[in-house]
């Protein structure tokens, strides 16, 4: 698939099948978020990839809302965040996390961003706190968020370019 295309397609998918993810193709869209761009080569964005269903299940619940598909998919990649090997960890781990879905799109695969930093699980710990200690996760690094993966069970059209919003782009000046 070339770029454009696969960017024109990208949607989040929400719904999976239970065909399984290759083995090969995992491979794939982890090269791709090893080969995203980082803050000064610093590599600072860490992935646990996920496969076993229980887990899965698990993950669904790391927040009350917008977590549950999750449990559908048949890969979740955890996207993590080394704070103390640079400042703008956040970013080099949302460029990471996007490019992977990326990837997953121009293989044929659907993928969903489910945001958990900043998130809670339940009133007395947060998603991050959740996600560490199912995944033994050092306390130092910051989950950012997890994206599903699997083999789409829904069909979700592109936008339209008339409903990208190009009132958002300001050329010289705002």
């Amino acid at each position: 698939m070339e770029f454009f295309e696969t960017v024109d397609k990208r949607r989040s998918i929400r719904q999976f099948s239970n065909q399984p993810v290759e083995q090969e193709k995992i491979e794939q869209i982890l090269e791709a978020a090893l080969r995203a761009p980082t803050a000064r080569a610093s590599r600072s964005a860490e992935i646990v990839v996920v496969t076993d269903q229980e887990m899965l299940q698990k993950l669904a619940k790391a927040k009350p809302v917008g977590a549950a598909f999750i449990a559908g998919a048949a890969v979740a990649m955890v996207v993590v965040a080394n704070p103390e090997k640079i400042g703008p960890a956040i970013e080099d781990a949302a460029i990471a996390a996007f490019s992977l879905q990326l990837a997953a799109q121009a293989l044929g695969l659907g993928s969903c961003w489910s945001q958990m930093r900043d998130n809670n699980h339940d009133a007395l710990i947060s998603s991050n706190q959740y996600i560490c200690q199912l995944l033994g996760i050092p306390r130092q690094l910051t989950v950012e968020c997890i994206i599903a993966i699997g083999y789409a069970a829904e069909e979700r059209k592109g936008y339209a370019a008339t409903d990208l919003g190009r009132e958002r782009v300001h050329y010289g000046q705002y």
